[in-house]
């Protein structure tokens, strides 16, 4: 199975949880930015919030898909709040014609005073569960 994990992080605690997933999987992660022409079996695509909105660069590299791009997609992401990415991100991809998984990982993102410690070991033991989850059965 092609697996290409890809994912956006300005703190860095997204980049944790998608390193995380990719060692579960043997694979590696890449940054949107560095994901091109995407042919994959499964999409692990992973984005935080900033500002109760999607990032720029995430919504960008979705633009950049198309129908083909991946047979199946999976959305995991980091926040001190919700999981208001994953709708944003769902609707974007499946406008694509891409069809996304119902199982998404979220896992509280350190912020300020929030969510301190986080992701901790439990929430990257989480992460790796998750994602041999999606190639299993």
């Amino acid at each position: 199975m092609n697996i290409a994990v890809v994912y956006q992080s300005r703190g860095g605690n997204t980049k944790k949880v998608a390193e995380a997933i990719a060692r579960a999987l043997h694979t590696a992660a890449w940054e949107v930015e560095e994901a091109k022409n995407l042919d994959c079996d499964l999409l692990i695509l992973g984005s935080a919030v900033y500002a109760a909105q999607l990032d720029k660069k995430t919504k960008a590299f979705i633009d950049s898909l198309n129908g083909t791009s991946a047979k199946r997609v999976a959305l995991f992401g980091t926040s001190a709040g919700g999981r208001k990415p994953f709708g944003m991100m769902r609707k974007a991809l499946t406008k694509k014609g891409l069809p996304v998984d119902d199982r998404d990982l979220f896992i509280p993102g350190a912020w300020t005073f929030m969510n301190k410690g986080r992701p901790n070991d439990q929430d990257l033991a989480n992460a790796e569960a998750w994602a041999k989850s999606l190639i299993e059965g």
